[in-house]
């Protein structure tokens, strides 16, 4: 037993380590514009310096992590799926997330999830931890992806192309849900960002 005892102390240590180290090695790695903004302001941050959005005319601007224009889109009516918002973006999260990587909507079990943007389907299945075995993830081009997780069924295969109002799967409470809803997520350049700035109006009035 006392053997277990150390080695389970050791592989904690080991961990908590490890964490530290990547952390530290993100800091560094990581551009200083998008830097700044972790330091900051934590995701919510680092999401206001790679996306904004012009409140007059809706021009939503994508910038990379050095700062760099990379495309001005428009924002969009088209939400994902009709229901209400039941967590945001950058809301501590445990014990999944220390901050909520996109927002969830509940439409209720069943409902049908379209996309928001113009793309083309990238994965589909259990392709990330915790988003279940029905998870979609969509490349909008301009380093642009959004991911689709908890649904009960996915519609679509790897390689579809898909435009707004096409229904990609439905909803669900697959992988670490808690209650049935979706999980949509907005990444630029692989790091998530705040959908709300991509979109106008409220999932209620889709």
């Amino acid at each position: 037993m006392q053997y277990i005892r150390i080695a389970s102390a050791l592989y904690s240590f080991r961990h908590e380590v490890g964490v530290i180290i990547g952390v530290m090695a993100a800091l560094i790695i990581l551009p200083t514009f998008v830097t700044i903004g972790l330091l900051s302001n934590g995701v919510q941050g680092v999401s206001d310096v790679l996306v904004s959005v012009n409140a007059v005319d809706h021009k939503v601007e994508v910038r990379n992590a050095k700062g760099e224009l990379v495309t001005t889109l428009d924002a969009t009516t088209t939400w994902p799926i009709k229901g209400t918002i039941t967590q945001g973006f950058g809301t501590p999260n445990p014990p999944y997330q220390i901050a909520h990587s996109g927002i969830d909507i509940d439409g209720g079990f069943g409902s049908p999830v379209t996309v928001f943007m113009a793309g083309k389907v990238l994965k589909v299945g259990n392709v990330l931890a915790g988003c279940g075995d029905y998870c979609v993830i969509i490349d909008h081009g301009f380093g642009i992806t959004s991911v689709y997780a908890h649904m009960s069924a996915y519609k679509v295969k790897v390689g579809q192309p898909v435009k707004p109002g096409d229904v990609i799967g439905l909803e669900g409470e697959e992988g670490w849900a808690n209650g049935a809803h979706l999980h949509f997520e907005i990444q630029v350049m692989g790091i998530p960002v705040n959908p709300l700035t991509f979109m106008i109006g409220n999932p209620l009035a889709r």
